[in-house]
């Protein structure tokens, strides 16, 4: 559990839990080229992902972005929450970036079906919602999480530039999956971007075009890190990404090899 500050709104990133992959079977695509980037890489050859949800604070709001993989994995979401001293019953917002099962894990109780968050709307990507749903059957993780928010009165449908609060806006990042969501933080002349999955490790970030077998459709989601390099750039805005190394909080910087990811450290880490 990691805080900072972006203007007046408090953002706490809540690691979920962290997980390695082979990278050959992530950028299945990169073949040798994958050899300049050994160092991004654990001895293993692996990716090492953080599972990470991002808590804002913000015009007296309580938001959660994303909800990670839940109790099936051993997941540490609610321990963190604890640690922030956030209840669930404190949270009045959850915003998904997208609809995959680790970003949804821990909407319901198990024990009931009743919401985990009972205060919280839940704002889900129309986009998502309408891709997954058609799906015959639909995935396992959609019809356990995120199904049974409409019955429960708790589902909202959003799209495109949506206003959670202020200082909190949503923009349309599709590519990782189809309504994927980036919410905007802008407050007291700074910015932040939560970026769900648009760069799912160090390895996008040099080589945005590069394709990980975790997206939806290649155009969209190249176009989409294109878009975000340049606005990110052009702010020096903050990163909170849900698989970028632990705990998320960063920003892209270059350094005479290539563009990378440069984690935030606490004061006097």
């Amino acid at each position: 559990m990691q805080r900072v500050m972006v203007g007046n709104v408090e953002v706490v990133a809540l690691v979920d839990m962290v997980g390695a992959y082979p990278a050959d079977s992530v950028y299945t695509e990169a073949g040798s080229a994958l050899d300049g980037y050994q160092d991004l890489l654990d001895g293993s050859g692996n990716v090492v992902l953080s599972f990470s949800s991002f808590l804002l604070r913000a015009d007296g709001r309580t938001v959660l972005v994303d909800a990670g993989n839940g109790p099936e994995a051993e997941g540490k979401l609610m321990e963190e929450l604890r640690a922030a001293g956030v209840a669930p019953g404190d949270i009045d917002t959850v915003v998904f970036t997208h609809l995959h099962g680790d970003h949804t894990g821990w909407n319901l109780l198990r024990e009931t079906g009743g919401p985990r968050f009972p205060s919280a709307r839940y704002l889900v990507p129309r986009g998502d919602w309408e891709h997954y749903g058609a799906q015959n059957p639909p995935p396992d993780s959609f019809t356990r999480d995120v199904a049974p928010l409409e019955g429960l009165g708790a589902l909202q449908l959003i799209e495109g530039e949506h206003t959670i609060s202020p200082s909190l806006v949503t923009l349309h990042t599709p590519g990782h999956t189809p309504g994927h969501l980036t919410v905007v933080i802008s407050s007291e002349g700074e910015e932040a971007y939560v970026l769900g999955d648009a760069f799912l490790t160090p390895v996008d970030v040099a080589e945005p075009d590069w394709v990980t077998s975790w997206d939806w459709a290649a155009e969209p989601v190249r176009a989409t890190r294109r878009m975000l390099l340049e606005r990110i750039g052009a702010s020096n805005g903050l990163v909170a990404a849900s698989h970028l190394p632990e705990p998320g909080l960063g920003r892209f910087v270059m350094t005479e090899r290539r563009r990378t990811f440069e984690v935030v450290r606490p004061d006097g880490a």
